[in-house]
């Protein structure tokens, strides 16, 4: 592969650090794509040896159990052989990543400058708006991170506060506890198509979900919400809305949510937003409107490692600064206020999203959501050109398509949800990565 063609790698300007692992083994079998001469269905079927298009691929590498025994004491070879199996899962993961292309994680990031922090005990305990007992946090950066985000989000200065998180699902715990708190009584209302955790954190509060239909562009029914609602009278209304579900990218109308709620008589609404896909998508597409806050939102999740890129999950959760005097605590045991839901937390992830962003910035993030939308568009073609029934909801980086064998499942980390699968279109994927999927599926229905 050509590291130099535009087509081959992520454009510079998308990437925080991406440091491309050698392509000699993994461009094995690439196909040129469509041209003057050369249509959608000679990509698609190309074989210009019998090769897969994923020749080379490093096979999975499981590390015997007895290698990983830990004894009391040191264990026997420990050092050396340790530090040779390490490298050899590192390089091993670090080649495997090229054929990720089945979920919406971005593997273009590479922190190695950051290695020094590995020998800091970094603990941002507390509340990051207030210092604690604790000297090494790096509270500063995560401030720095949230108000950047309360932009993108559509607040004003001041209006909101949050914390950087473990994840999505403990966001998505954090606004609706809050609204659960300022409604006790509430009924508990989330897309069909919401995020699995939605499940988890019901039963966490002893409450049912109502799970609402979808309408055909795959975001909630937001008649069907209304619905839903009348039939509770008086009852408030807790609602999760979803600004890119999991396996089909589609977007709730978060804007309608309000006013339709209000139609129905509900008085009292604490309205949360899992944006922690669509989150740093839906706001750089020309035209797309408010989502979060500036549509009316109460609180508002967005991930911090599907479109930045981390080694680790992380989250990052806000909210109107009024609802979270509710939760707002003094912590004497580390001398620091406190509205989060964890003790210690994780301060190398705000570290991490702060250099990323700086190196980023609002436009960088706005290339990135571009270049994925210009990648689903090209899966989209060249999977309706064989035959592989394509679908992705408006304004979606992810195209779901006919289930192929086990071994194309397996090969390039594709989800198997029954008779169909799904594509999604990722910073570090390129249209090189679509073109041998692509000429790998036409390979394996031979």
């Amino acid at each position: 592969m050509d590291m130099t063609n535009s087509s081959a790698v992520v454009d510079s300007r998308c990437s925080v650090m991406f440091h491309p692992v050698s392509t000699d083994r993994a461009s094995a079998g690439r196909v040129d794509g469509p041209g003057p001469g050369r249509p959608w269905s000679a990509v698609m079927n190309s074989r210009e040896h019998d090769d897969y298009a994923t020749e080379g691929m490093p096979p999975p590498l499981s590390p015997d159990s007895g290698d990983l025994k830990i004894t009391d004491g040191p264990a026997p070879g420990a050092g050396r052989s340790d530090d040779e199996l390490l490298r050899r899962i590192a390089e091993w993961g670090i080649e495997r990543r090229q054929w990720l292309v089945g979920f919406p994680v971005n593997l273009d990031f590479d922190y190695r400058p950051l290695a020094d922090f590995l020998a800091v005990s970094l603990n941002n305990v507390g509340s990051p708006y207030t210092p604690s007992g604790y000297q090494m946090s790096t509270k500063p950066f995560e401030r720095a991170v949230l108000d950047f985000f309360a932009g993108v989000a559509g607040a004003e200065p001041g209006e909101v506060e949050g914390y950087i998180t473990n994840g999505g699902t403990e966001s998505n715990i954090f606004g609706v506890r809050l609204g659960i708190r300022r409604y006790p009584d509430a009924v508990f209302y989330a897309s069909a198509d919401a995020h699995y955790s939605v499940d988890k954190f019901a039963a966490l509060f002893s409450m049912d979900v109502t799970k609402v239909d979808v309408g055909a562009d795959g975001g909630m029914d937001i008649e069907a919400l209304a619905d839903a609602c009348r039939r509770h009278p008086g009852r408030p209304a807790v609602v999760l809305a979803t600004v890119g579900t999991t396996m089909t990218g589609a977007a709730d109308d978060v804007a309608a949510i309000r006013p339709a709620l209000r139609r129905a008589g509900v008085e009292r609404l604490h309205l949360h937003v899992d944006g922690a896909f669509g989150g740093l998508i839906v706001p750089f597409i020309d035209g797309y409107g408010p989502w979060a806050f500036d549509a009316g939102a109460d609180s508002v999740a967005v991930s911090g490692h599907k479109m930045i890129g981390l080694p680790v999950p992380s989250g990052i959760v806000l909210a109107r600064r009024e609802q979270l005097e509710g939760v707002r605590h003094y912590l004497p045991q580390v001398d620091t206020d406190d509205h989060t839901l964890t003790g210690s937390r994780n301060g190398l992830n705000p570290l991490l999203i702060w250099w990323a962003l700086r190196r980023l910035g609002r436009d960088g993030l706005a290339e990135r959501a571009r270049h994925c939308l210009d990648i689903a568009e090209y899966a989209e073609r060249l999977l309706a050109a064989g035959g592989a029934e394509p679908r992705r909801c408006p304004h979606s980086v992810i195209v779901s398509f006919d289930r192929p064998s086990e071994r194309v499942l397996r090969d390039w980390h594709l989800l198997d949800s029954g008779d169909r699968t799904h594509f999604v279109a990722m910073p570090h994927i390129t249209r090189d990565h679509v073109e041998r999927l692509c000429r790998d599926l036409g390979g394996a229905r031979r």
